[in-house]
C-alpha cells in the first residue's frame, strides 16, 4: 500500500514541477526562433524531454499492480532519467552565463537580458535537477514494488 501511494505522490509532483520547466522553455524558445548556428537547439532539448516526461507521468500517474507494468515504468523512468541529465546539462551554460546580481532594476535589462529572464534559466535548471531526483526514486520504487510482488515458483522433486 505505501510503495504504491509513494510512487502516486511522486507522479504528482513530477507534473507539477515538469510543467514549469516546459513552460519557461517554451517562452526562451518562442522568443528566439531556431535559426542556424545558434545555440538555443540545446533549450529545446530539455523542453522535448520535459514535455515526453510529463506525458509518461500523467500515463503512469497510478502504478497498477500488474505482473510486468512496474519492470516497464523503472526501464523507462531509467532512460528519463538519463536524458534529463543530458537537458539539464545542456542548459547548464545559459545557467552559468546568467547574473541575476548584476541586473538593473531600474529598466529591467542587464547584458541583453531581461531581470526576469536570469531567474527563469535558474528556475527551469533547478527544476530539471528535482526532477532527475525524482524520476531515479520512482525507478526504483518501481523495480522495488516489481522485485516484492513477483513471484518465483521453485519446484521441488
Amino acid at each position: 500500500m505505501w510503495p504504491g501511494a509513494i510512487f502516486t505522490l511522486l507522479r504528482i509532483l513530477q507534473i507539477l514541477t515538469l510543467i514549469p520547466v516546459w513552460g519557461i522553455l517554451a517562452y526562451f524558445i518562442d522568443k528566439h526562433p531556431m535559426i542556424e548556428d545558434t545555440p538555443y537547439s540545446d533549450i529545446l532539448c530539455l523542453f522535448i524531454v520535459a514535455l515526453l516526461a510529463t506525458i509518461w507521468a500523467t500515463v503512469t500517474i497510478s502504478l497498477f499492480y500488474s505482473r510486468h507494468v512496474p519492470m516497464w515504468v523503472a526501464i523507462v523512468d531509467l532512460c528519463l532519467f538519463g536524458v534529463l541529465i543530458a537537458g539539464v546539462v545542456l542548459l547548464a551554460p545559459f545557467v552559468r552565463n546568467t547574473d541575476c546580481i548584476g541586473v538593473n532594476w531600474t529598466w529591467g535589462y542587464a547584458d541583453g537580458y531581461w531581470s526576469g529572464e536570469c531567474s527563469m534559466y535558474k528556475a527551469a535548471y533547478a527544476l530539471g535537477i528535482l526532477n532527475i531526483i525524482m524520476f531515479f526514486f520512482t525507478a526504483v520504487l518501481a523495480a522495488w514494488i516489481w522485485r516484492k510482488h513477483t513471484t518465483v515458483a521453485v519446484y521441488r522433486y
